[in-house]
């Protein structure tokens, strides 16, 4: 598999010494290694798996690529927008962006398909055109979306101040964005109507943020459906290279990407982060560590016992969820896409518009279809594919699951978990 940066080998060890620490390769780890960079700070990030990236590598496979978690973004079309002077910013204009089609994504509701356009006046008339007698109720949504993200500047211009006067000051300003935050998005819009079927619509791709319109803050909804409300993009190339463009300028400000180097262990002197040891044994000091490890890693598997007792974080993780699992199918055909009529719009299905009615019945029963399916093909939306892979195309399938149907091959070895395991993935697969 193809990488950036340099294996860790435990009888050479790390060479140079380092202003920051960063546990985790993955886009939140890669974004502040960057950015401390280009602050003057000579930067180590350190990756266990074998490929730097997290959710955004890829990997191939019999002459064809696929990506394991980026396969699509908003706002990244418009030089002017935000997102995309973000990326600029963390890839030195490295990335060029291909658009989806105007018709980006596809919203299965059982045998039903609505085909969901770029541009919010063009969403509306789709949506107006399908459910004519909610017409007032979608006008008031869409500008319920543009006024929500308005709100959340003011939230999020918060975190740059410190802690003392953003206290101070953000109950009055960021009242109007907490009351949208404060709501379940299944509450908001059943204020807007009683409409099943258009619910389920506007909450199809519920997916991207994780939680159903049942749990999900309604302004977390609003800022994931403005993000796309101008279609999506695709990174020419793949979802790795991203790390491709980013991690040189780490390694070019005086900095170190590592990967298949496992930190076993944070290590503190007087409640501060001193450094990590790694699995190897081998200790690095440096004056600040970040990790992108997940909460769940970084504070109850690389923090010490005695620093767990003293700043209550076993406490503190019993409070942190985990999010949702998913199955996986990826497929390599034959011919390009054009040939087998297939295009750049996701496909998003729900076996009905009743969500959480379909997340309980697979939780009971593995066998009760997937809450939702999620089906992408990265050939078609990638206008170098053809280039560097002629007459093949790819599909990337992922399904909703609990991971309690799997819980019982948790802490087994990638290959070696059994004749029931494959039985398992047999099954998935038909």
């Amino acid at each position: 598999m193809h990488t950036t940066g340099q294996p860790y080998r435990k009888h050479k060890g790390i060479e140079g010494s380092f202003d920051t620490i960063v546990v985790g390769s993955g886009m939140g780890g890669m974004t502040a290694a960057v950015m401390l960079a280009k602050q003057g700070r000579s930067v180590l990030l350190l990756e266990q798996n074998s490929v730097v990236g997290g959710l955004t590598q890829s990997y191939s496979r019999g002459g064809y690529r696929w990506n394991t978690g980026l396969h699509y973004i908003g706002d990244v079309g418009d030089p002017n927008r935000v997102t995309h002077r973000l990326f600029s910013y963390l890839t030195d204009d490295a990335i060029q962006w291909a658009p989806l089609p105007q018709v980006y994504n596809k919203m299965a509701i059982a045998d039903r398909v609505y085909d969901i356009p770029a541009g919010k006046n063009a969403f509306g008339e789709a949506l107006k055109t399908w459910f004519p007698n909610e017409a007032e109720a979608i006008e008031t949504y869409l500008d319920l979306v543009s006024n929500v993200n308005r709100t959340s500047n003011t939230f999020f211009a918060q975190k740059a101040l410190p802690e003392k006067v953003a206290v101070q000051f953000l109950d009055q300003a960021a009242a109007p964005f907490f009351e949208h935050a404060n709501k379940l998005t299944i509450d908001a819009l059943h204020e807007l109507t009683q409409d099943k079927e258009l619910i389920a619509v506007l909450c199809g791709n519920w997916g991207d943020y994780s939680s159903p319109p049942h749990r999900s803050s309604f302004a977390m909804h609003c800022m994931l459906n403005k993000h796309y409300m101008n279609g999506g993009s695709y990174p020419i190339g793949g979802a790795a290279v991203l790390a491709d463009a980013m991690m040189p300028i780490v390694e070019n400000a005086g900095g170190a990407v590592y990967h298949s180097a496992e930190v076993t262990q944070i290590l503190t002197e007087n409640g501060v982060a001193t450094g990590v040891q790694l699995a190897s044994g081998e200790v690095v000091r440096a004056k600040t560590v970040v990790s992108n490890a997940g909460a769940q890693n970084t504070f109850g598997r690389l923090m010490s016992d005695e620093d767990k007792q003293a700043f209550d974080l076993s406490e503190k993780l019993d409070e942190v969820d985990d999010t949702y699992a998913v199955v996986g199918i990826n497929l390599g055909l034959k011919g390009n896409a054009e040939s087998l009529g297939i295009n750049g719009a996701n496909i998003w299905a729900h076996p009905s518009n009743d969500f959480k009615a379909n997340l309980e019945n697979h939780r009971a029963d593995f066998d009760a279809p997937f809450p939702w399916t999620f089906t992408t093909f990265p050939s078609a939306k990638d206008p170098s594919w053809d280039e560097e892979f002629p007459n093949k195309s790819t599909i990337e399938m992922y399904g909703y699951t609990n991971f309690d149907h799997f819980k019982q091959w948790a802490g087994t070895s990638w290959m070696k978990r059994g004749e029931d395991y494959e039985a398992m993935k047999a099954n998935i697969q038909t």
